[in-house]
């Protein structure tokens, strides 16, 4: 036999109503009270909110576009710019004692000879046809002081003309022009202002010779 009994919702309100109301020991209170007083606080763990979120996702975009714009390269030189600046840079505009050589150097005539004349270095070139000569000079003649190099241009008729006198100073691509063409050259230590004729000792003589 059961000792369960059914009580209907009603039936169970009337059973609360009619149960006498008690007091609690007010030691029972003031345990209950003691014990939450004594225990540890709880912490109050705040959720991050959506919108922080999507605050701080901005500024990130942001970044991400700055950082794209400067890792942008620069824009390379085309190779025909890179090219002409090139052919630029090894344009060198000649001297007119380089473009008056070179001019007899192309004529079909051309004769030509080297000297040394105690230092001073004579690159020598002649063209009947064009009726010129003369020397390019470099370097410096090595004499006594006060003294120089002067150079003697001899024609195909054996007539003979200072062309001009090398001093003891450093020359470096220095054109000495002669009067019409030569066949041979001469160069003779002489005072530095010149001779009428050569007098001193002779440093170089060239016979000059077809190119061809």
């Amino acid at each position: 036999m059961s000792n369960t009994h059914e009580f209907s919702d009603e039936t169970f309100d009337d059973f609360l109503d009619s149960l006498p109301e008690v007091e609690p020991p007010v030691r029972m209170k003031d345990a209950v009270f003691a014990e939450i007083d004594g225990g540890e606080a709880t912490e109050v763990i705040e959720l991050p909110r959506r919108r922080w979120r999507a605050f701080v996702a901005v500024p990130a975009a942001a970044a991400v576009l700055v950082v794209g714009m400067v890792a942008v390269p620069p824009l390379l030189q085309s190779d025909d710019s890179q090219n002409q600046t090139s052919d630029s840079a090894r344009v060198e505009a000649e001297s007119p004692g380089e473009k008056s050589m070179h001019a007899i150097m192309g004529a079909e005539d051309l004769m030509q000879g080297n000297a040394d004349a105690s230092g001073a270095q004579l690159d020598i070139v002649s063209s009947a046809s064009m009726e010129k000569s003369g020397a390019m000079v470099d370097g410096q003649p090595q004499l006594a002081d006060g003294m120089g190099a002067q150079v003697w241009a001899v024609s195909a008729d054996g007539g003979m003309a200072s062309a001009g006198v090398i001093g003891q100073d450093p020359h470096d691509g220095v054109w000495m022009p002669f009067d019409g063409a030569a066949v041979k050259v001469m160069v003779t230590e002489e005072p530095a202002g010149g001779s009428e004729q050569p007098t001193g000792r002779t440093l170089a003589t060239v016979t000059l010779a077809s190119a061809s």
